[in-house]
């Protein structure tokens, strides 16, 4: 059973979860303080809560339901206000300004966002000022032990209330859980701007995707213990870095830890050179 979280404080994330309800027969039941709609694989659970500041959410829903993956349906905000289709994992790398806790990951789930991203590509043409990017590792919550990943709609309130945009994401999300296509090689990406562009061409067109991603201003905080963690929990192996943003600091990090557990490297000129 896969588990999609719909915040009720979350425009997107309610507009998503009605075309969920459209899209499948769901039966509706009211478990303590939490509504679920549940079919023979799918569940959404919905929460009064931001979904940033989660933690622990599978552990409190695995009191009423059982399930083995959380897929966040949520709004995502930026100055730019670009019209987006982005997905993610959450954790945080150094601070925790807005939820989780400092220097704890997610446990990712990479196929899933790959079989998702592979789905929504095929719809982009339905809405095509809109645009896909993954986005670097970033905010809460954390502390999730079950595979989970951040599938949102950006940037704007106007984008939030598109029902298109919403039924592209939601039939997305049911494409991806129902896809048995499970091969695909997992990497950890480093370097690159938040909507780290060049991963972003790499899980668009090749047979690899990716876990946690750790952008270039996170360098700073980026250390051996936490780029272990995000390998072990991402069940990457491969390091995929982008060459053009990489300091010689993060390289010999890079190198240091893919001799200590073993990971390939690869810079992303070469993955984008060996298309699937």
């Amino acid at each position: 059973m896969k588990l999609v979280i719909c915040s009720i404080k979350d425009l997107a994330s309610m507009n998503i979860r009605d075309a969920l309800l459209n899209i499948l027969d769901f039966d509706r039941t009211k478990f303590g303080d939490y509504t679920f709609y549940i079919t023979d694989d799918i569940a959404i659970a919905e929460v009064d809560e931001d979904l940033i500041y989660a933690d622990y959410i599978d552990i409190r829903l695995s009191k009423f339901i059982e399930f083995d993956e959380i897929l966040f349906a949520s709004r995502h905000s930026s100055k730019d206000k670009r019209k987006i289709f982005s997905v993610h994992v959450s954790g945080n790398v150094d601070r925790a300004d807005y939820g989780g806790k400092p220097y704890s990951l997610a446990k990712p789930s990479p196929i899933t966002i790959k079989n998702y991203v592979l789905a929504l590509k095929d719809k982009l043409n339905r809405k095509p000022e809109f645009q896909f990017t993954l986005e670097a590792t970033h905010h809460g919550p954390s502390e999730i032990s079950k595979p989970s990943a951040f599938y949102e709609i950006g940037s704007t309130e106007n984008e939030w209330r598109d029902e298109e945009a919403s039924y592209i994401v939601a039939e997305s999300i049911v494409e991806a859980i129902r896809s048995n296509r499970t091969d695909w090689k997992i990497a950890v990406g480093i370097g690159g701007t938040h909507y780290v562009p060049r991963q972003t061409e790499i899980i668009l067109n090749t047979d690899f995707t990716f876990g946690h991603n750790f952008a270039k201003y996170t360098f700073n905080g980026l250390n051996e213990e936490i780029l272990i963690k995000a390998i072990e929990l991402s069940n990457a192996k491969y390091i995929i870095y982008d060459e053009k943003s990489v300091v010689s600091k993060i390289k010999n990090l890079i190198k240091d830890v893919a001799g200590k557990i073993g990971v390939d490297v690869l810079k992303t000129k070469e993955v984008k050179e060996k298309p699937s």
